[in-house]
């Protein structure tokens, strides 16, 4: 998947957390932020990312990292919310947990790319819905399906959400 779906879905996963944990109206528009940026940083590992395009030793991470390993994990996702805790100890940790919900998203969108992700990482298996589920609801990266359709989707799901937050 490409960074607009990421953040999309990043987005989502977001205003998830917040409606379930019912955080407070203040926090919903700093949460969603947060998990539109949380959502893209899986993709650190990619050298071509949005991120590596603009971090200073972003493209050295790329080239370091193989793409849909480490950061595509469970692993990385729990490590990541336990650094965001350690680093933000006095943010409210429902804007906290919107952010790990926004990366986490990342990693399970991309579940349906026939490449798949190395979730359980270390063990060395990439995991994929596409070996179990057909296309159309599994595609490649840039497929008809992701821009039309699942983007457009998220993206709706994202402003409805907004505008009627009890939808969640």
């Amino acid at each position: 998947m490409m960074g607009p779906t990421h953040a999309a879905a990043g987005m989502i996963a977001a205003e998830l957390v917040l409606g379930v944990s019912h955080a407070p109206p203040i926090y919903w528009p700093i949460g969603i932020a947060l998990g539109a940026a949380a959502g893209i940083i899986p993709d650190i590992d990619h050298p071509s990312s949005f991120l590596n395009q603009r971090l200073p030793l972003g493209s050295t991470a790329g080239m370091a990292l193989n793409h849909r390993h480490f950061t595509h994990s469970i692993v990385a996702t729990l490590l990541f919310s336990v650094y965001l805790h350690w680093l933000w100890p006095m943010v409210p940790g429902v804007l906290l947990n919107a952010t790990v919900a926004g990366y986490f998203s990342h990693v399970m969108i991309d579940e349906l790319n026939p490449e798949g992700d190395q979730l359980l990482w270390p063990l060395p298996w990439m995991i994929s819905l596409a070996r179990i589920l057909p296309y159309p609801i599994t595609f490649s990266t840039e497929d008809w399906m992701e821009i039309v359709i699942l983007r457009n989707a998220l993206w709706i799901l994202v402003i409805l959400t907004i505008v009627q937050p009890k939808l969640i």
